[in-house]
């Protein structure tokens, strides 16, 4: 799900709410019985401003840019990506913001106000902060959003984009005034809050669909307490400084540099001092990183999950008996544990397509439909057609062998890959380790060039709503959209319209598991674990680290005196 350099390697980030700015959670989601041990909401120990020095650089480490992606529009299908959107989050914010328990507030620095001014048709009213202007200095206004929604509404198929979920709901826009605008749904929304959780794009790049794809070597324009002040594509270094033009409270940083640092390189780095912190994807990141003087581990909970995407158009993954016998040979109990406990947290594994562990409304469908069972994963193949001899699996003709494809230099990736590897060939099925260079990775997936992938999905604050694009529609490859399986069941196109309708939670969480539950049955993508957020960071590094819903403050974030 909307997929940042989170505890896990290769993350790709749901756009439908925007600027992904924690997780797969309803807003003030309630524990359930089953609920795991819980991590902290908030990795950090807040510091006040005034404890803090003025000045001082941050540097940082991604995976990849948005110029090595392809885009830097995080709402495109190439900058819906989480590196991508990590490095500009200095550089947006949006008028509501997540709060530490998972629910939303106004942002003052982008709006005043915002109410759901009717039911029937349900109509809300923003009025923006007079005061919020590009980095240019133009005013940040209502035709902004206007042209955005636009965009995002998929009625214009020239611009590309990664996800349609509710702007394609809304059926009118107006504008009140240069500082408030009201948008209505035909029928009811549940999500509303999720279109508010999106950064504006400036009207004259998001009205034209050329323009909005263009920035493929930097990023758009500023509206946040930063701006991108020098991009070297070459050295893969890019530099922010705080925003001349900014209007909110002034950051304490001179400067956040971020580096295109593959993993395997980035504890090293960090023991340099040539970052302040490292996320802690692997165990030998965690070890390595820890080893530095003055470093500290940070840790929260997670709303990452890893899973195994199956590429349903290429045989023999084509057919749903073999994506499911696959889905009950992997061990997802001994993949948590490798990869978890040895970073000094209780590993659980996920279930569920549409909510995490602990959720109100999480059920373990996996577990219930599909469970490991190595027998029955046998059977399933037999009744498709399959036969099981001299140890290989055999049909009109051909071996069944399959492949996962891995960006280099990522180890958790790696090793995912090996355990899903080691677990298949308890069946008899033979599966290679198909290495690409990093930055091809997502592109080779989106383009279908793969037959399995192990990625992690990112969530939003609205998991329903946001999760859609990842199943329905059916997409081509190289398409726009998130369905990186290219199959479907037809039945979750009406189905995912009513649970995006219904206002009642109760029945609401029951579609829910109407599509869990049909998913299951042809099985695109199966769900391993989840993830907790786990940073090393120097300790005199204050205000920034690991959150489960919260987004860093950036304005916040500094270093002891």
């Amino acid at each position: 799900m909307n997929r940042r350099t989170t505890a896990l390697a290769a993350v790709a980030v749901l756009s439908a709410a925007g600027l992904a700015l924690a997780g797969c959670a309803q807003p003030n989601a309630k524990p359930t019985n089953s609920e795991p041990p819980q991590l902290p909401l908030v990795g950090w120990t807040p510091v006040p401003t005034s404890d803090l020095q003025q000045g001082g650089t941050l540097s940082l480490a991604v995976l990849s840019s948005g110029t090595d992606e392809g885009n830097w529009n995080i709402s495109t299908t190439q900058g819906a990506n989480v590196p991508v959107v990590d490095m500009q989050a200095p550089l947006m914010g949006t008028p509501y913001k997540a709060t530490k328990d998972g629910s939303v507030e106004v942002d003052p620095n982008y709006a005043t106000d915002i109410k759901l001014t009717s039911d029937s048709p349900q109509t809300v009213d923003v009025k923006l902060n007079q005061k919020a202007v590009w980095e240019d200095g133009s005013p940040l206004v209502a035709k902004d959003y206007e042209a955005t929604f636009a965009a995002l509404s998929g009625k214009n198929t020239k611009f590309n984009i990664a996800s349609s979920a509710g702007f394609d709901q809304v059926s009118k826009f107006e504008v009140v005034g240069d500082y408030e605008f009201t948008f209505t749904f035909d029928t009811p929304y549940a999500d509303w809050q999720a279109l508010l959780t999106t950064p504006a794009v400036k009207a004259d790049i998001a009205s034209d669909p050329a323009k909005w794809a263009s920035y493929t070597t930097k990023p758009l324009p500023s509206s946040g307490p930063y701006i991108m002040s020098k991009i070297d594509n070459n050295a893969k270094v890019y530099t922010e400084t705080p925003n001349p033009k900014w209007w909110g409270e002034k950051p304490l940083l001179d400067k956040i540099t971020w580096t295109v640092i593959d993993q395997g390189s980035q504890a090293q780095a960090f023991a340099n001092s040539e970052i302040n912190a490292v996320e802690a994807q692997d165990v030998d990141t965690y070890t390595a990183a820890l080893k530095k003087s003055g470093a500290k581990s940070l840790n929260s909970g997670g709303v990452t999950y890893s899973q195994v995407t199956f590429n349903g158009l290429q045989a023999p993954l084509d057919d749903a008996n073999v994506r499911k016998a696959i889905a009950q040979s992997i061990d997802r109990n001994l993949i948590a544990k490798t990869a978890n406990e040895p970073m000094g947290v209780k590993a659980t594994t996920d279930g569920n397509w549409i909510f995490m562990p602990g959720q109100n409304g999480y059920a373990d469908t996996v577990e219930n439909k599909l469970p490991y069972d190595l027998t029955a994963a046998k059977k399933l193949l037999t009744d498709a057609g399959w036969k099981n001899a001299d140890g290989k699996w055999t049909k009109d003709g051909k071996d069944l062998k399959l492949s996962v494809i891995v960006p280099q230099g990522t180890k958790s990736n790696e090793l995912r890959a090996q355990q899903i590897q080691a677990s298949l060939k308890k069946i008899d099925i033979d599966v290679a380790l198909d290495e690409v260079p990093s930055a091809d990775y997502f592109t080779n997936i989106m383009a279908g060039k793969y037959e399995m992938a192990t990625f992690g999905w990112q969530g939003t604050l609205f998991p329903i709503s946001s999760s859609e694009s990842l199943f329905y529609p059916e997409m081509k490859p190289g398409g726009d959209g998130q369905n990186f399986a290219f199959v479907t069941d037809p039945k979750l196109g009406d189905l995912w319209k009513q649970a995006n309708s219904e206002l009642d939670p109760a029945k609401r969480l029951k579609l829910a598991d109407d599509i869990n539950n049909t998913i299951a049955n042809y099985m695109p993508m199966l769900p391993i674990y989840p993830y907790p957020e786990v940073i090393i960071v120097d300790k005199n590094l204050a205000n920034y680290g690991p959150a489960t819903f919260m987004a860093v403050d950036w304005t916040q974030v500094g270093f002891t005196k």
